[in-house]
């Protein structure tokens, strides 16, 4: 089958579906063709189908092909209400269909007119004629769209440090439409908000030891049902472990108790008696040191610590106290040992 025979086969289809749809309708003539009105009864709030027809006289019409040509159909209530404007289509050789879907508002006794036109490029197009029928409208409008009730015996099932699991029954009634989901928020030290599709919903991130309100509303394709809520703790978090502290040996002298010569080198420690238990060695410095000193200094010599403190001239004894500090590391508290040094000439 060609485009065109296809083309003709369905706009012919859709004529004998109008038609089937409608009741007997008299037809308006005009000078320029036959326009008719296919419009039946129907009931208010349920769509309607309103057909127009416009047929070109016989010997004086453009064919179904002619790019030059058209009809355009304006559909109106008696009182005014436009109920829009269709492009028809064309079967057969010159025989223009448009439907047009309505839904009455209410019930009552209603005139239908379609107007045919042939457009033209900016303006409302020539004229051709009109039909107008008459059809009774029943009943009252549905129910209108419902959104669901609220969701039942929400319960938490689960409680962790940093998690809430929740539970509950679906609605008693899923209103107008069937439910899509549910929404779940939580209020407290954070909050948030999620979309579950099943009666139960995991929360986590939350923060230790910390009240939350959860809520849950379920959802249709009108809207959302009123809220529900439930209150809840974390779990508090697990004491730390115990921090062990650390260990220093402190100065161990060669030679002698805590006394330097000034501006000589004197070995205080072996540098192994300066490691700690967690494995890290001390940091020295001085500190406190007396108006008399001038300097003190560190080095290491070999395995061995070494301390030099130098007096400033004319002076012939001070102190200053020796630092032997080793700083936080995982598992280990920080740690400090003083021991004041006697620095004689």
């Amino acid at each position: 089958m060609t485009r065109k025979m296809a083309a003709l086969a369905a706009l012919a289809g859709l004529g004998v579906v109008a038609a089937s749809l409608a009741t007997a309708v008299p037809a308006t003539a005009d000078s320029s063709g036959r326009t008719t009105l296919n419009a039946g009864n129907g009931t208010a709030g349920v769509n309607q189908v309103l057909t127009g027809t416009y047929e070109y006289p016989n010997g004086d019409y453009p064919t179904c092909w002619d790019p030059r040509t058209g009809v355009r159909f304006d559909f109106k209530l008696k009182d005014g209400t436009d109920l829009g404007s269709v492009d028809a289509t064309c079967s057969g050789t010159s025989t223009w269909t448009a439907t047009m879907n309505w839904t009455p508002a209410s019930s009552g006794s209603y005139t239908i007119t379609a107007y045919a036109s042939e457009p033209n490029f900016g303006g409302s197009g020539n004229p051709l004629g009109q039909a107008s029928k008459k059809v009774s409208i029943t009943g009252s409008k549905p129910a209108p769209s419902s959104a669901p009730s609220k969701a039942r015996n929400l319960k938490v099932t689960g409680v962790s440090t940093n998690a809430v699991s929740l539970n509950w029954d679906a609605p008693s009634s899923p209103g107008s439409s069937p439910i899509s989901g549910y929404i779940v928020k939580w209020d407290g030290p954070t909050s948030g908000q999620i979309v579950a599709p099943a009666t139960n919903a995991n929360i986590g991130t939350l923060t230790a030891g910390s009240a939350y309100t959860f809520s849950v509303a379920a959802a249709n394709a009108v809207g959302w049902s009123d809220w529900v809520s439930v209150s809840q703790r974390t779990a508090n978090a697990p004491t730390p472990a115990p921090v062990a502290q650390q260990r220093l040996v402190g100065p161990m002298w060669t030679g002698g108790g805590p006394k330097v010569t000034s501006n000589m080198w004197r070995t205080f420690n072996n540098t192994q008696n300066l490691d700690t238990n967690a494995g890290y060695e001390a940091r020295l410095s001085a500190t406190n040191r007396s108006a008399s000193i001038k300097s003190v200094s560190f080095r290491y010599d070999g395995d061995r610590a070494q301390v030099r403190a130098v007096l400033k001239p004319g002076q012939r004894r001070g102190t200053f106290t020796l630092v032997e500090y080793a700083p936080a590391v995982p598992g280990f508290t920080a740690m400090s040992m003083t021991r004041v040094i006697k620095v004689v000439k």
